[in-house]
C-alpha cells in the first residue's frame, strides 16, 4: 500500500539559486537555479531518504508515517 502524505515546502532564495526544506524533516535539503528546480529537489531527497531508510532496516521517523 503507497501512502502518501503531504508537507511544506520551504523556499529561500540566495543569490541565483533557490534551496529549499521540509520543516517536519530535519537534515534534508534541496537547491536548484529556480524555485521550481529546488522543489523537485527537495521531492527527491525525502523519497531517497525513505528509501534508505527502509532499505536499511530503520524505522521511518514518526513525523513521515501517516496517522502519528
Amino acid at each position: 500500500m503507497k501512502v502518501t502524505r503531504k508537507y511544506p515546502i520551504v523556499v529561500v532564495q540566495e543569490k541565483k539559486e533557490y534551496w529549499t526544506y521540509i520543516p517536519d524533516i530535519p537534515g534534508i535539503y534541496g537547491r536548484g537555479k529556480s524555485a521550481k528546480k529546488g522543489k523537485h529537489d527537495i521531492r527527491d531527497a525525502a523519497s531517497l531518504y525513505v528509501e534508505d531508510c527502509l532499505a536499511d532496516g530503520n524505522e521511518i521517523p514518526s513525523s513521515l508515517v501517516l496517522g502519528r
